[in-house]
């Protein structure tokens, strides 16, 4: 397995695992390729040029089989350190509880912490238990109650 920066060719398998987490929970997978929408490209667009945004994946024979979105944020506090965010986390169910998540961790707090971040954050949705406990054995810690406003 290989942890990479994700590239426009990943799109499609990104969205198939990205379906994992729906509001409404995992969705069916469908046999052949993902439908992309224009406005699904027109983001990939955005985030590909984004230098302080990395999509990363997780690539085995071929597949992808994990990914993840890590994005640096400028900061004026911690003597103007950034700090950063990982979203979207998801591992294709069939190659669950074998280091493919902890892989795409590692190297997301690598990269993080070669741009001078002071910290690394992730959000869980709270019904995702079995994730609270992944990123508890990853070595992060509950230290925060979020808030979410839908516009």
């Amino acid at each position: 397995m290989i942890i990479r920066a994700a590239i426009r060719s990943d799109l499609g398998a990104i969205l198939r695992l990205l379906r994992e987490l729906s509001e409404g929970g995992p969705q069916p997978a469908r046999a052949g390729a993902v439908r992309m929408s224009s406005a699904a490209v027109r983001a990939w667009t955005r985030i590909e040029t984004d230098p302080d945004r990395t999509v990363l994946v997780a690539e085995r024979r071929g597949q992808i089989i994990g990914t993840l979105d890590l994005i640096i944020v400028a900061n004026l506090t911690h003597d103007a350190q950034p700090w950063a965010i990982v979203d979207n986390l998801v591992v294709d169910p069939t190659a669950r509880r074998a280091g493919v998540g902890r892989a795409l961790i590692d190297d997301a707090v690598d990269r993080a912490a070669r741009s001078a971040c002071y910290k690394i954050e992730v959000l869980s949705h709270e019904a995702r238990l079995g994730a609270h406990a992944f990123y508890a054995a990853v070595g992060f810690q509950n230290s925060a109650e979020g808030f979410r406003r839908y516009l």
